[in-house]
């Protein structure tokens, strides 16, 4: 456990892995690796286990979120809520699937959220400036 605030880059790669990690489990890790910039996990982006209720914190540093084609992305505007709407994450701005391959289908539905979240970010700031 010491060494996990030092941890930069995390991979758990087994296509036959199933996923198991939720959001609830990935937010509990973040808060012990402060400086990770990649993860590269099988997660269960289909059961949202998140507490609206729970404090939120900032993770910064994460860049590269990258989720294991058997992990199913069933609601693509949930996930970008909770990666962009949180702002648990604000550095990501895409994920991709295994092998940092080129985003598709569901993957892609998420970063249009993403972009569109942040533009209306952008616009709600200029308009109260």
């Amino acid at each position: 456990m010491s060494s996990w605030p030092h941890i930069r880059m995390l991979q758990s790669i087994d296509p036959r892995a199933i996923p198991t990690i939720t959001f609830h489990g990935l937010f509990t890790a973040l808060h012990r690796c402060p400086r990770l910039h990649t993860l590269d996990i099988p997660l269960d982006a289909v059961n949202i286990n998140i507490d609206p209720t729970a404090k939120l914190f900032l993770h910064t540093s994460l860049q590269n979120l990258n989720l294991t084609s058997s992990s199913a992305l069933s609601d693509a505007e949930a996930v970008a809520r909770i990666i962009f709407k949180f702002s648990v994450l604000p550095s990501v701005d895409r994920i991709f699937p295994a092998g940092y391959e080129l985003p598709s289908g569901v993957y892609l539905e998420v970063q249009k959220h993403l972009e569109s979240f942040r533009a209306s970010a952008v616009l709600g700031r200029h308009i109260l400036t």
